[in-house]
């Protein structure tokens, strides 16, 4: 609103001033309405890409809903700045999209993988990141997709990066994933309880070890993992 003290009548020149103020006003109100739907279909866009990643998985409920709140705490509490713990969040659903090349007998095996079988699988984060491309709105998706089994020790893949060659966004989704993929019934394994999975996280249990962590991602999940089974109570679907 704009107010104005006048000691004489409103002239034809301060009336197109108001005039132009108002159009100015309505022009500003369009453009932000229409970047919020932009940003809509941008969120619901994401959202299909992940639920489409899934289809030929097992049915892990909202898993790509939790990891993204697990891995929004992390960031929050390793003080990334508000965009980035924004970004990862939505981008973090996106992390399998590379699933979509793997064939669904791989991905439902009950069993061992064999050594082909498992060379595969290990294909999709190289898949993920071709799809997803290198867009500047996706930059972080695609950093997901690629490096989210590359573990500190040197030792995940598909490239064997270590310590902060892995993007923080990898670090970060790496211990998400972890979390959730141990609270989760597979094929191949039972659930675990918040405890035990904490307890493989922590401690190890040789297949899963510490050292496959970035320390300071392994710390703010030590201060805060109530909040992961919170996270996991809310959207266990």
């Amino acid at each position: 609103m704009v107010a104005a003290n006048y000691d004489r009548e409103v002239t034809g020149y301060d009336a197109s001033i108001i005039e132009s103020l108002v159009t100015q006003t309505l022009f500003m109100k369009s453009i932000a309405s229409q970047i919020s739907e932009t940003e809509d279909a941008f969120a619901y866009t994401v959202h299909a890409l992940a639920r489409t990643s899934e289809a030929n998985d097992e049915d892990t409920g909202n898993h790509i809903l939790r990891v993204g709140e697990y891995c929004a705490l992390l960031a929050d509490k390793l003080g990334c700045p508000d965009k980035f713990v924004a970004t990862i969040r939505l981008q973090a659903l996106m992390h399998d999209v590379g699933k979509i090349h793997i064939h669904h007998d791989i991905l439902k095996k009950p069993g061992k993988l064999t050594k082909e079988e498992f060379i595969q699988m290990r294909e999709h984060p190289d898949y993920g990141a071709k799809i997803l491309g290198a867009h500047q709105r996706l930059t972080m998706a695609t950093e997901i997709a690629l490096t989210h089994h590359e573990r500190w020790d040197g030792g995940g893949y598909p490239n064997r990066l270590k310590g902060e060659q892995i993007p923080l966004s990898g670090r970060i989704m790496n211990l998400a994933d972890q979390y959730d993929a141990l609270r989760n019934v597979r094929v191949y394994k039972p659930a675990l309880d918040h405890p035990a999975t904490c307890g493989i996280i922590i401690e190890g249990d040789g297949r899963t070890m510490p050292g496959h962590f970035d320390p300071q991602v392994l710390a703010a999940f030590k201060e805060n993992r109530q909040e992961f089974a919170a996270i996991y109570e809310r959207l266990k679907g």
